[in-house]
């Protein structure tokens, strides 16, 4: 006997959101689908809550770099950046990945500094209320 995984009922409605896809497709259109930040939010709850107090104190700044608390980093007083270090975050790096796939942050990385930018829908969900 082969016993199915899925209901048939699932496989309808997959069926159909294939379809729509298709027929979406071929006349130039895409489905997108979002991120929840909020997910976002619930895989890293220490990093998200250390970005919503900075942006919260510079509501214009947009930027940021990571690091060691020993290195220094000679930035433009005209143009404040955020700072996040390895020692407060264990696996900043790849939460860093994951914040990109989720198109929270953008890598602007230069002059060999690990150097990031939150994106417009970022820093605006980091700002509503908690």
């Amino acid at each position: 006997m082969d016993v199915t995984s899925h209901s048939i009922d699932q496989l309808r409605e997959w069926k159909t959101l294939a379809e729509m896809r298709a027929y979406l497709g071929i006349r130039g259109f895409a489905i997108v689908v979002s991120r929840s930040f909020q997910k976002l939010e619930d895989k890293m709850p220490s990093l998200v809550a250390e970005m919503r107090g900075d942006i919260a104190s510079a509501p214009f700044t947009r930027e940021f770099i990571i690091g060691s608390k020993n290195w220094s980093y000679n930035g433009d007083p005209e143009n404040p950046i955020f700072q996040y270090y390895f020692v407060d975050h264990d696996n900043l790096k790849p939460m860093l990945k994951v914040m990109q796939n989720y198109d929270a942050i953008n890598d602007t990385t230069y002059n060999n500094v690990d150097r990031f930018e939150f994106t417009e829908e970022f820093a605006e969900y980091l700002l509503l209320p908690v």
